[in-house]
């Protein structure tokens, strides 16, 4: 499998849908906007964005086989971040 090792192993989704729904997390849409515009249930975005931890096989992922920039890819941990230490506190 492609994806074992990294952040989206055992996700149902396409790779264009994870694009879709990683690229709207970096354009800072909600939870429940992104389940709008996508139609998957806001559990299934909260727990992709959620269990995306960077690490080199998922961000050579992410790149290669989902078609994400790596300005993108630098967003989108800077964002996760950002989000884990405000859930910290």
């Amino acid at each position: 499998m492609d994806t074992k090792g990294t952040s989206v192993y055992r996700k149902h989704l396409s790779a264009y849908e994870i694009r879709l729904i990683y690229r709207l997390f970096i354009e800072k849409n909600g939870i429940r906007s992104i389940e709008r515009i996508t139609g998957h249930h806001r559990d299934t975005i909260s727990h992709l964005i959620k269990g995306t931890v960077k690490t080199q096989k998922t961000e050579e992922y992410l790149l290669n086989q989902i078609g994400l920039t790596a300005s993108e890819c630098e967003k989108l941990w800077g964002l996760l971040e950002k989000k884990r230490e405000n859930s910290r506190k």
